[in-house]
Parts: C-alpha cells; structure tokens; sequence
C-alpha cells in the first residue's frame, strides 16, 4: 500500500509531508507455405500467411494506441462493477449501474485524479502494484488481469510476428501429428487466428481452405465474413465472440502487429457484429470448450475442443476437436474416416 501511496503522491505532485492523510489427417495434412499477403498461392505443399496492421505535459500529448485502449479496458470494466459487488452501498437516487471512478480509485488505494488520468489515456506505465490493485478492484479474472497489465506496462511480446508476410513455420512433428489424426478435426492457428496447416478431418467437417485466397483463410474472418459460418456453427455468437476475444488478447501482446491491425480494421468495416463484440473489450487466452456443427450430410455434430501450444519459434497452437466415444458424433466421425 506504500508503493501504491508513493505512486499517487508522485502522479499528483505532493511531496511526501503533503502525502500524509491521502486517500482511501486424416493421414492428409495441408499444410500452407503461403505467398506474401494479399496473393493467391499454394504449391503440392499449402500453407497460408500470417500477413494478409522539462516534464512532458500529459495534458497536451496525443494518447498513444495503447494508453487508448487501456483507458476504453478500464471504462468498460468499471461500467461492469456494481456497487453491491465490491461491498458499497446503493443510494436512491444513484442512475449509474457501474462504479464511479472515485470508488475504483478507493478501492485500489490510488487518487481520483491519478484513476482519471489513466481512463483519460493521459497517464504513462502506472506501475505493476497499481494494475493489480485495479484488477482486483474491477474484479477481473485470470485474463482480464493478465489483459490489464499488458496494455498498462507496454512489454514487449514474446516471439511476436510483426512483420505480417513471412509465413511462421509449422514444425514437422506437428505435421506428422496432424497427419497421424485420422479420426479427429485438427488444425493449426496463429495468434491472428490464421489456419496455417489442417488435417483432412477437419476438411471434411468444414470445408477444404484451400478453398479460399491466402488471407481469407482466418476463423475470425470466416465467422464475420462467410455467408457459410451461421449455417455450419449451430453456436455461431459462442464463436464470434470467442474468435474476438481471442484476436483481442493476441493484438494486446502484439500491439504493432501488422497482420492483426489490418484484419481488425477489415473487419471492423464489414460486420457491424464485428464491431459491437470488439468494443466490449473482452479478452480470452487459450481455453477449452465445446461447439456444435451442421454437416451436411451428417447432420448435427457435437465436438469438444482443447488449445495446445506448439513449441517452436512461432506462437501458434495447435486446436484438436474429439468426441465421446460411442456418441453419434464419434459414429458419423468413424464412418468419414472409413469412406476417405
């Protein structure tokens, strides 16, 4: 609580006398080596692109992307909080649902001003104290908290891929797994939500991506653009959001991500959905879950899925979809796998 005191008192000019009272395969895998974004292309081996984006005065400086969106994240979060949920009175005559800034800023033991600045985008890197203590004061889970810390300390990502036209590299062995997935839906995404190798199961319950150009081939561009993604997904809102929060976390630890900016902005101007989901500022890492499909000739599937990461110098993941056995699912998968 000390460091958090210091804090405010440097963010508001007081010395520290001044400081004392403060505050309260299906054996087949295609695999991509994708041409630069924007091109066609595809040989025997397929693959698609990652790329398709004195004291200074705080008061005069033009917030920089990141202290915008940690401002519009704080916003949002406060707006969420009710007073009943962190233990603080309602009064009759109170028309805000959320939190009122005085009350985040008592609650993470930080100043009005200094809480207002920060939604304002006109204060610089607060300090890791201080963003815990505002997740805990905006009750944010696990990602949220990890979310808030990215957009307030500006730390670099870890083997980010800014440049948005090299292809990452799928190792090998991940090949052969896929490959060796006769049975199940797999496939292989980027951070941007890029499919850069899948199996022939994952085919058969979808499509072939091959299908589309280069830079098209992206879950979230499939979900908001794709006339065929409401009729596939029987859970199409579960995944539009999902896809969102999931772009949403990647562009935070890779905020000059040039791929990520350009598909956000495409998107962005497509689909109002899009849109409206992206300014809820939710976020989401790796997780897993369940989703159901219309096939065509199958019918109804329902799948489970799981996230692994794919160890290498890309961060991509590797997304596998199984089914109870002896499930309808499990059946009609085994009855693909034997006609292929």
């Amino acid at each position: 609580m000390d460091e958090l005191q210091n804090e405010k008192d440097r963010a508001n000019g007081k010395s520290d006398a001044d400081a004392s009272g403060a505050s309260l395969g299906r054996n087949a895998v295609s695999h991509e080596t994708p041409p630069r974004a924007g091109t066609a292309g595809g040989g025997p081996v397929r693959a698609t692109p990652s790329g398709g984006a004195g004291r200074a005065d705080n008061r005069r400086m033009a917030p920089s992307p990141a202290l915008t969106d940690l401002a519009h994240f704080l916003r949002s979060r406060r707006a969420r909080v009710t007073p009943e949920a962190v233990g603080l009175p309602r009064s009759s005559t109170r028309r805000l649902n959320g939190l009122r800034r005085a009350e985040v800023a008592a609650l993470a033991g930080i100043s009005p001003e200094y809480y207002t600045r920060l939604e304002q985008g006109r204060q610089r890197r607060p300090s890791p104290d201080v963003l815990d203590a505002l997740a805990t004061a905006l009750r944010l889970d696990d990602d949220g908290r990890r979310h808030l810390h990215r957009l307030g300390t500006g730390s670099p990502p870890h083997q980010a891929d800014t440049a948005g036209a090299t292809a990452p590299h799928v190792p090998e062995t991940t090949l052969r797994l896929l490959g060796s997935l006769t049975l199940y839906p797999a496939h292989v995404v980027t951070p941007m939500r890029d499919i850069v190798a899948w199996n022939r199961a994952e085919s058969w319950l979808l499509f072939d991506y091959a299908e589309l150009p280069a830079p098209q081939r992206n879950f979230a561009w499939f979900v908001f653009c794709d006339p065929r993604a409401p009729e596939l997904l029987t859970d199409w809102e579960k995944v539009a959001r999902g896809n969102v929060h999931r772009l949403r976390h990647a562009l935070a630890a890779d905020p000059h991500n040039e791929r990520g900016l350009r598909l956000v902005a495409e998107l962005t101007q497509r689909s109002s959905r899009f849109a409206a989901i992206w300014e809820e500022h939710d976020v989401r890492g790796p997780t897993t879950g369940s989703h159901g499909f219309r096939h065509p000739r199958a019918g109804r599937l329902d799948l489970d899925y799981a996230a692994y990461v794919v160890p290498g110098a890309h961060p991509l993941e590797l997304v596998v979809l199984t089914a109870e056995e002896g499930s309808p699912t499990h059946e009609a998968l085994k009855r693909a796998a034997a006609e292929s």
